[in-house]
């Protein structure tokens, strides 16, 4: 297993066991984050405090929440994730259920990027180089 899969294991394990402050220390302090279309709220958070702002708005509407990785892909340099979401809405009281793509990259031996999104194709052609 390569050390940039490792790396993602283990920021991946932290927020999911809610240290969120270890999973910041695994990130480059100038990463990014996409939440890209068609998921709710896309939007590019910026720098380790976005990234805790990302985890905090990816949380906040759910009284119950969890995640699990289900698939771990190494293509080239990057890691890609599956991954499913269960929660509880706060207002709602319903539960909904959700699979998603994470797309990690890495440099100078920290997460430098980590995007979601909503299917598998769509985090595929993000990682494929640009012709």
């Amino acid at each position: 297993m390569g050390e940039n899969l490792e790396l993602v294991r283990e920021a991946l394990d932290a927020f999911l066991r809610g240290e969120i402050g270890r999973a910041l220390e695994l990130a480059h302090p100038d990463i990014e984050c996409l939440r890209a279309p068609p998921l709710p709220d896309p939007q590019t958070y910026h720098g380790v405090d976005g990234v805790g702002q990302m985890y905090a708005d990816w949380t906040a509407d759910f009284d119950e929440f969890e995640m699990a990785p289900l698939d771990f892909t190494e293509i080239d340099d990057q890691i890609l994730v599956e991954v499913i979401q269960r929660g509880r809405g706060k207002a709602s009281g319903v539960t909904v259920e959700g699979r998603f793509w994470l797309l990690y990259a890495i440099a100078a031996g920290r997460i430098s990027r980590m995007d979601a999104y909503l299917t598998r194709e769509q985090a595929l052609e993000a990682a494929s180089p640009p012709p």
